[in-house]
Order: C-alpha cells, then structure tokens, then sequence
C-alpha cells in the first residue's frame, strides 16, 4: 500500500530540524521554509540546505505541490553554488526517517565526486542534446573548469581529463 500524504507544519519541522543542529535561513526570492547547517564532506566544508515544502505561514504545501529536496552548497568567488546530488524526501508518515536517510546519504564522502582538475566539488548535470546524465565541476560557470565525470564511463577519460586541465589554473581555484 503507498504511503499517505503527511501535511507537517512549521512547528514539527522546527523541532525535527534545529534538533539536528540546522538553523532556520532566509533566502531571498525562496517561497518556503529553509533550514541549513554547515557539513565536513570529503575534505570540504559546505553547507546543507533542507527545502521544506512549508510555507512562511507554518502550513504544509498542498499534496503533489512539492517534495522535501536537501542540497549541498559550496562557497566560490562569494557565490553560493550546488553541489552533489540532490536528494528528495517525499511528505509521508515517516518523513523525519527519510530525512535522515537522506542527511546520511547526501553527506557521504562517496557520494560527493571531485573535480580532478581543480579538486572543487561536482554536480550532477544532464546533457540537454542526449539526455544522459554526467558529473560537471560546480565551478564551471565561474571558472570554465571543464572536469567532468560520467557513471556509464565509471572514471574520468584521458579525454575528459585533458579538456578539464586545458588553460585550468589549478592552484587559484582550491577552495
């Protein structure tokens, strides 16, 4: 049987989240609740952001409006850019076990790839002409760091590697 919608308020995301040392935000233009804690992943330090579903009122969105999305963010040139893989947790009875599930799996050092070329962290990207889904270095649009990796290659190609080095000036962009 699938499991039912949970409408979960502020008051039950307040006590969940800040119980799990994250702080509420305020993110300019963001229609919904967001919480945030710094994290320690694969030698970086980034901060991870819980999208809520719960608008600023304290009221649970409507059913099939939206999932609870959690996001790693990294720092780079003061911008704000994501990183990793997002994960998402769907408004059920048991959405504080996904949530959890979801802290667990997104924060796992082997979860989170690094651009060899810059040593940044990646995002997962898909191609707009084929479809298929890649790793890109987050900071390619700051950068023009091309380092990528894709699951169906399982490691970086001398190709890839080669077009990530190109005119790269690794030193300047360590975080």
């Amino acid at each position: 049987m699938p499991s039912r919608f949970h409408a979960i308020t502020k008051d039950e995301m307040d006590q969940f989240l800040i119980g799990l040392g994250f702080v509420p935000l305020k993110l300019k233009g963001v229609v919904e609740l967001v919480y945030g804690k710094i994290v320690p992943v694969g030698g970086h330090r980034l901060s991870l952001r819980c999208y809520t579903a719960v608008d600023p009122g304290g009221e649970s969105r409507e059913k099939g409006t939206d999932a609870i999305r959690l996001q790693l963010f990294h720092k780079l040139q003061d911008q704000i850019v994501p990183c990793g893989r997002p994960q998402k947790c769907l408004r059920v009875e048991s959405w504080r076990d996904n949530i959890g599930k979801a802290i667990c799996r997104i924060t796992a050092a082997e979860n989170l790839h690094v651009c060899p070329a810059c040593g940044h962290p990646m995002v997962l990207r898909r191609n707009g002409a084929t479809g298929q889904e890649f790793w890109g270095c987050s900071a390619f649009r700051l950068t023009g760091c091309k380092g990528r990796w894709s699951p169906r290659q399982g490691q970086l190609t001398p190709g890839d590697l080669n077009r990530a080095v190109a005119g790269t000036p690794t030193s300047a962009l360590r975080p």
